[in-house]
């Protein structure tokens, strides 16, 4: 017995996880500020391990987070690989029948950041640039013929495009959206939930909507209006064509355009597959299959009565083709054999997510120094993850906030000196025993914050232990007995109940050193 996961099934998985992440709560988190290594002892980092998809591994990325960041709809986008149009390669031809196809370069993007599928390869290497807009595969001089599929926008090239990865955009329209919450002469509107396809520029209708009123803003379910509009609690808002002086309009009207004029089923191109024997004349060229109107004649090469068939040229791509047939007769010759390249079933254009094979998602968030308080700045970390629904500290409830705090933390006594403790130090209870590496130090609230591995332990501190780093000059403080832990309701701990959500993603890697004034552009790419 044998089987295959189709691609299909890969870009359904794909889709579904996109509108996963804008329907559930998604955090990116960091965490691990010990070097990589088996001992306490060192301080240089090794080459970072190799993450291992166990639940030991997954609960030790638990144990040494810092801090997350909520992930808005906006923050992901279907992608692909990367393939920059240059002049002097060559590329390959979409093929029905090529198993392999989504592992070569058949589409490109240009300088102009836009997106063709190359219809039809030329016979050596691409030496024009397509730029054209067409509703209709264009051959260009050197003999390549390419589909206008998209064109990246900014926005998505700032977030999504990469040397190796290059963003998948789909500007049609409408799509919907309800209120929750009314609103009075306000530009701030409450959804109901995120919803990813909406952009920036769009022309909204609906209930209360009055005038000319565009996204000015959109981030999660948080929504800015051009305008300030009065609108009724759980009313539907419909976002549809950009307006005709934005940016994207030109943009969004040539994808609509192209979908619209797609051939659905249409052959494409006829590839001959033995150039048969002795014909005289051109063979009849007969196609059958399940669509209607194809039409095509054979090509020879030579002379008299030894001709063969160098080429088919197809006529009439016809309609609604999934299978074919192709049969070549007559012509004094014999042996002479072909095949039908067909579009994808809606026709090249209408579905550039499919046809280019996004089964990889990329996410894109910014750290942005400390945000408030709960990514510890001044420290380096070593691990990005993906926590799907955690949930709040001691509670069953789903985490819902920008941000959280994932460290765990010590109170000492008011009294206690802070001086002698320093980041990266381990700590160790005299009475429990217990050791940890400090993350970050509070000297205001005398708040040492920690976390441990599997190079600690994780034997957990007690009432009254006395901690001290074990570092030269190390201090040493005595744990708040009333609130030696520091509980969320004094604000100090962790915001997030241990091991609770599902973690979906864990990247270990090289240090990446932190500070208050620094915005790291994390990008994860998932591929199903």
């Amino acid at each position: 017995m044998t089987a295959i996961v189709t691609t299909p099934f890969r870009v359904v998985n794909a889709q579904n996880f996109k509108e996963d992440v804008a329907s559930s709560s998604v955090y990116v988190a960091i965490g691990k500020s010990d070097v990589w290594s088996n001992s306490t002892s060192d301080t240089t980092d090794t080459t970072p391990f190799t993450p291992l998809d166990n639940i030991d591994n997954i609960a030790g990325a638990y144990q040494q987070m810092i801090g997350m960041k909520k992930v808005t709809a906006g923050e992901v986008s279907h992608i692909v690989p990367r393939h920059t149009w240059t002049s002097g390669r060559a590329y390959i031809g979409w093929d029905s029948d090529d198993a392999t196809i989504y592992d070569k370069a058949f589409y490109i993007i240009t300088s102009e950041f836009k997106v063709y599928k190359c219809i039809e390869a030329g016979a050596g290497a691409s030496t024009v640039e397509p730029v054209h807009i067409n509703t209709q595969p264009t051959a260009e001089s050197d003999g390549y013929k390419w589909k206008y599929m998209y064109t990246v926008t900014v926005v998505a090239a700032e977030k999504f495009l990469t040397n190796s990865y290059m963003p998948v955009e789909t500007l049609g329209y409408p799509t919907t959206a309800t209120v929750n919450g009314a609103t009075s002469s306000s530009t701030a509107v409450t959804l109901s939930a995120a919803n990813g396809s909406i952009k920036t520029g769009q022309l909204i209708t609906g209930a209360g909507i009055s005038g000319s009123v565009t996204v000015s803003a959109i981030s999660g379910t948080s929504l800015t209006l051009s305008s300030a509009q009065s609108l009724s609690d759980s009313g539907t808002l419909t976002f549809g064509r950009f307006a005709t002086t934005d940016v994207n309009y030109a943009n969004q009207t040539a994808q609509i355009n192209s979908k619209a004029h797609a051939n659905a089923g249409g052959i494409e191109r006829i590839e001959v597959t033995a150039p048969g024997q002795d014909y005289s004349s051109a063979p009849t060229v007969t196609i059958t299959g399940d669509g209607t109107g194809a039409t095509a004649t054979a090509v020879m090469a030579g002379s008299g009565s030894s001709q063969t068939v160098s080429s088919i040229t197809v006529t009439n791509k016809g309609t609604d083709y999934n299978v074919v047939d192709i049969t070549l007769s007559g012509g004094g010759g014999s042996l002479a054999t072909a095949r039908a390249v067909i579009s994808p079933p809606n026709g090249h254009g209408t579905d550039p997510i499919s046809e280019l094979g996004a089964f990889f998602v990329a996410i894109n968030t910014q750290l942005s120094g400390s945000e408030g308080g709960d990514l510890t700045v001044g420290q380096d970390f070593r691990q990005i993850s993906l926590i799907k629904n955690p949930q709040n500290f001691a509670s069953d409830v789903i985490a819902s906030a920008s941000t959280l705090r994932a460290r765990r933390a010590l109170l000492l006594d008011s009294g206690a000196s802070l001086t002698g403790f320093a980041v990266d130090q381990i700590l160790t209870g005299s009475t429990s025993g217990a050791k940890a590496y400090i993350v970050e130090i509070d000297t205001s609230n005398k708040v040492l914050y920690y976390y441990q591995n599997e190079k600690t332990g994780y034997a957990n501190f007690v009432s009254g232990d006395t901690v001290a780093g074990t570092l030269p000059n190390g201090g040493s403080a005595t744990l708040n007995t009333s609130d030696a832990f520091g509980t969320i309701a004094n604000g100090y701990g962790s915001e997030v109940k241990r091991n609770s959500g599902q973690l979906i993603f864990l990247e270990n890697r090289d240090p990446i050193n932190r500070s208050s004034s620094q915005i790291e552009d994390i990008k994860l790419i998932v591929e199903f």
